[in-house]
């Protein structure tokens, strides 16, 4: 025969191995036929030999039959030696260390046949886990072999056991266990060891695959790379018909590992999933395959999701009919429950327990995910201080596996779940380590490194630098450039300790100006005040760099910019310096840097302009600073206004259009500044502009008003603009006030500058200012009338006066009525005016005025009739004290009539003492105060003295004669059916008597005599 070709393979087993060879021969005697042969068998020992072609065959048969048997041993853990070579340790020599500790030699001993049988099937079970975790590749061939040998449970550990060890002659035996596995589990499992152990052609094979069978628009976004449609199209919980999306999560994370576009995709979703029923099952799935491929983005964000995310509250929830416990509901394949207490207790111990085990059998892969899971940790998801009895909860007292990683020996207490961490009294600070495995943190500085650079937690960045600190040799060798950025960072750890290697590094000499600067900006107080101290030391030394003094300047910290100052004074002896600063803030100012730094820094910046930088920003570019004033940024354009206005060219020069744009600018601030601008041209310009300084004079702005003050009083000597302002002026008083101190700026030019303008003092206007309803007119009106005398007014305009909002108006007109009292009198309709007056003093003043100076010629009966009839009650009881004073019984007829039909029942009551006296033995006039009567006799519930007096008076009155008696019987009969019975009796007495005493007259009512009964009820005739 003719050797073909030949493989050889091995496959260790404990302290032996298994050795086997595949050949190709050509059969002796016949061309073009061939034989495939096997032989196998120890070194030591017999090997046996096998034929995979009892016939000898073609070529491509032959060349497909020992492909296959390569496989197949493959698959039973076989592998090429030299491979093994590379992977597995050479033995120790001498006095090495040893290359395999005690413990791991053990766990292979119990792989031995006779050690094997001994064991029941938990205990192998935990050995080949004990194996996967420790890596032993070694042990991978005889875990090939024990594949469907135990329960299902010893195959989903020995799928888990070889993905650990990563040995790729088990990647062929990892597929078919995915294809022939008892159990779901089992075959979920095995598919991510192959996964693992695939080459990346496998692996790209494998994402092709499932790829073809998504739905075609997820195709396209993966086609293409979109992430970003790739999640909208998850989120969105479309129907995939024979592809539920907790399918396609878990087939998303195989595809991940070789498109980068699904990696990106995983992970987004994977930050909002519900961990609901229906989508907690993949969730679970992936996190047990993170934890087996030492995923630590996926782990990490995961652990964080189940720290962050409730459980589902309850043990027994309501389903099918009846109320069945938590866990037999969550078992069914369509359960509407998932994620309870219980597991998420689980899940959130299995991280730490994850971790740990990592750390203690020293595994590399420790650091990398414990990176990943500190990462995940940020204060905005912290929670606030406080005391439950005697625990004291810091901010991170609810994130045990940040606890369990970073204050393993902290002294910390945790409650029975392990969920909550405190302490029971106060703990003094101090520079231990607290961290569980240090060692392994000390050999990984780039880690800590890495944490210090892109941690958002204050209590990780405190345990990075304080662990890098003790690490000299990685700190030396750190660049500047790593510690500038770790002194700008805002965790005080980190930058205190950036701080103290480079000031090991710059003293005693002190920092040069690239390192002053980052001192200078940094967020640490103390590399602040450094820097500070050191400006303040050699002021000179630093001053001659234009971009250090910019930058100082410039600085976020006031107390920093301050010292900026110092350096500019130091400049203003170098010659050329403060011009070279100068240009330099100009460019800085049309930078983006600039962008988020101005608004908080530019009252400092304008101040060393102004000061100490003045001559030199006085002569700077004019250009650059109109380019300034059309930023993009509202805090740049209002400093170049304030630089313009300090600039030696005057502001005439500005073009139109840029003083046009900044007086229309969005910016108040902006605005005002450009009308200082405006009002520092020329006078004779500004008299051409009066309508444009009205505008600016009544701007709802504070900033643009005090901006044109100046200009206002300039202005104020020239007739012709005082003529056109002050209309727009006024005007704006009589309209309601557009934002607060309008009126009051307004007010503050009429009563001073402008307060000798002749239109001021027409009484026309002042008669409009205090009717208007404008509170600024009002207010403008009270505080015109002092200049002027009541003779400008007559008593009508006192009486308005009179009744005005404005005390120092009411005031004024109560004088004007006092010290001309017999203007009043002449014209009383006018001046009782004074009582429609919504305010007390006005009404007090008019009723002490009236009675002391008015007698009974200034009355008229229709004067008090009409003040009688007055709304206000106190104005009814003084025109009723004056009829009573003045006129006497003679007179009182007329006012009885005309009051009587007053509805008060203070005027009726009034009327009541006056009917005998008016009326008495009158039918004539009883009868016109019918109408009267009967409104008083109506009531009910109310008015009882003047009704009986009423009462009394008419019944008296029908005795005098029998005309009147008809009067009085008209009303009785009426009011005998209307009222109440307590008011009945009267009127049927009062009728009995007028019909006895005057039988002439028609009977009113009629008497019937009651009939006679017996006891039983009956009639009796």
């Amino acid at each position: 025969m003719k050797l073909i070709r030949k493989t050889s393979l091995i496959r260790r087993q404990k302290d032996s191995a298994v050795h086997c060879e595949i050949e190709l021969c050509e059969a002796a005697g016949a061309p073009g036929r061939y034989l495939v042969n096997l032989r196998q068998g120890r070194a030591d020992g017999e090997w046996r030999d096998s034929t995979r072609t009892p016939q000898a065959v073609d070529l491509a048969t032959a060349e497909s039959l020992y492909q296959r048997a390569i496989a197949d041993r493959q698959a039973q853990g076989f592998a090429d030696p030299a491979h093994l070579a590379s992977i597995v340790p050479p033995a120790p020599a001498g006095g090495a260390a040893p290359a395999v500790t005690e413990a791991e030699r053990t766990l292979l001993r119990r792989l031995e046949p006779g050690s094997w049988k001994l064991l029941d099937q938990h205990q192998r079970n935990r050995t080949i886990w004990r194996i996967g975790e420790r890596r032993l590749r070694a042990a991978v061939p005889v875990l090939v072999d024990q594949l469907q040998r135990g329960d299902a449970m010893q195959d989903y550990c020995i799928a888990w056991a070889i993905g650990r060890c990563g040995d790729p002659g088990a990647a062929i035996a990892m597929r078919e266990l995915h294809l022939r596995g008892t159990t779901d589990a089992v075959r979920r499992i095995a598919l991510v060891a192959w996964l693992m152990l695939a080459s990346s052609a496998e692996r790209e094979q494998h994402a092709e695959a499932l790829v073809a069978r998504w739905p075609e628009r997820l195709r396209e976004a993966l086609q293409r790379g979109d992430a970003t449609e790739l999640i909208n199209l998850a989120r969105k919980k479309r129907d995939w018909r024979q592809l539920p999306q907790d399918i396609w999560l878990e087939q998303l994370d195989q595809v991940a590992l070789s498109r980068p576009a699904a990696r990106q995709a995983l992970l987004a979703l994977l930050q909002t999933v519900s961990l609901g029923a229906g989508a907690f099952r993949p969730v679970r799935h992936l996190y047990k395959a993170a934890a087996l491929r030492a995923d630590g983005e996926v782990f990490a964000l995961l652990q964080r999701r189940f720290e962050i995310v409730p459980h589902h509250p309850g043990n027994r929830v309501w389903s099918r009919g009846s109320y069945r416990p938590f866990a037999e509901e969550a078992a069914h394949p369509d359960s509407s429950v998932a994620y309870s207490i219980r597991t998420r207790y689980y899940l959130l111990r299995h991280g730490w327990r994850t971790l740990r085990r990592l750390g203690e059998i020293d595994d590399s892969a420790f650091v990398r995910m414990a990176l990943a899971v500190l990462l995940q940790r940020d204060d905005q998801d912290a929670s606030t201080p406080g005391r439950r009895g005697v625990r004291l909860l810091d901010r991170y007292a609810h994130w045990p596996l940040f606890n369990h990683l970073l204050r393993s020996h902290a002294g910390l207490r945790h409650s029975r779940t392990g969920l909550t961490w405190y302490r029971t009294a106060e703990h003094p600070a101090d520079d231990l380590r607290t961290e569980a495995f240090p060692e392994l943190w000390d050999r990984h500085p780039e880690a800590l490194l890495t944490l210090l650079q892109r941690s958002r937690c204050e209590g990780v960045h405190e345990f990075a630098a304080r662990a890098l600190a003790d690490n000299h040799a990685f700190c030396a060798s750190l660049t500047p450039d790593q510690l500038r950025d770790l002194l700008r960072s805002p965790y005080q750890a980190t930058a205190r300790f950036a701080f103290a290697i480079v000031r090991a590094r710059i003293e005693p000499a002190g920092p040069d100006h690239e390192w002053l600067v980052v001192l200078a900006l940094a967020a640490l107080p103390e590399a602040r005040d450094y820097a500070m101290e050191w400006i303040g030391r050699d002021s000179a030394r630093y001053a001659a760099d234009p971009v250090l003094v910019r930058a100082i300047l410039c600085a976020p910290e006031a107390a920093v910019r301050r010292h900026g100052w110092i350096l500019c004074q130091a400049a203003l002896r170098l010659p050329g310096v403060p011009e070279e600063i100068v240009v330099h803030i100009l460019d800085w100012l049309t930078s983006d840097d600039a962008a988020g730094s101005v608004p908080a820094i530019a009252a400092d910046l304008f101040h060393a302009l102004d000061n100490p930088l003045h001559a030199a920003a006085a002569e700077a570019p004019y250009d650059a600073l109109l380019r300034l004033a059309a930023h993009r940024l509202a805090a740049v354009r209002l400093l170049a206004c304030r630089w313009l206005l300090l600039h030696a060219a005057p502001p005439s020069g500005l073009p139109g259009t840029t003083l046009a744009a900044l007086l229309r600018d969005d910016d108040v601030e902006v605005r005002g500044m450009a009308v200082r601008l405006f009002a520092a041209l020329p006078e004779h310009v500004l008299r051409q502009q009066v309508d444009l300084v009205a505008v600016f004079a009544t701007s709802a702005d504070g900033v643009v008003r005090a901006a044109i003050d100046d200009v206002v009083r300039r202005l104020a000597a020239d007739a012709h603009s005082v003529a056109v302002l002050l209309p727009t002026l006024l005007d704006s008083l009589f309209r309601s006030e557009p934002a607060d101190g309008v009126h009051d700026d307004i007010l503050g030019w009429l009563t001073g500058p402008l307060s000798a303008t002749p239109e001021l003092a027409s009484p026309d206007l002042l008669r409009r200012l205090l009717a208007a309803r404008g509170r600024g007119a009002q207010r403008l009106g009270a505080l015109l009338i002092g200049h002027f005398t009541p003779g400008q007014f007559d008593v009508r305009d006192w009486a308005a006066f009179g009744r005005n909002q404005n005390a120092t108006v009411r005031r004024w007109a109560y004088g004007a009525f006092t010290a001309h009292p017999e203007q009043a009198r002449a014209d009383m309709e006018g001046a009782l005016r004074l009582f429609d007056s919504k305010f007390d003093d006005t009404r007090a003043f008019a009723t002490q005025f009236f009675a002391a100076h008015c007698g009974p010629e200034d009355w008229t009966p229709l004067l008090l009739v009409n003040l009688c009839d007055h709304p206000d009650p106190a104005a009814q009881r003084f025109g009723r004290a004056m009829i009573t004073q003045h006129f006497d019984i003679a007179d009182v007829a007329e006012f009885i009539f005309k009051l009587s039909q007053h509805p008060s029942a203070n005027m009726q009551l009034f009327v009541s003492t006056w009917l005998e006296s008016a009326c008495g033995g009158d039918a004539a006039r009883l009868r016109q105060l019918e109408p009267y009567f009967l409104t008083v006799l109506s009531q009910v519930n109310r008015g009882r003295v003047v009704k009986g007096r009423v009462q009394r008076f008419l019944r008296e009155q029908a005795m005098l004669s029998e005309e009147i008696a008809a009067v009085v019987a008209r009303l009785f009969a009426r009011q005998v059916v209307t009222v109440a019975i307590a008011d009945k009796a009267q009127y049927i007495e009062g009728l009995r008597d007028i019909q006895r005493r005057y039988p002439a007259l028609p009977p009113a009512l009629t008497i019937v005599p009651p009939t006679a009964r017996d006891t039983t009820g009956a009639a009796v005739p």
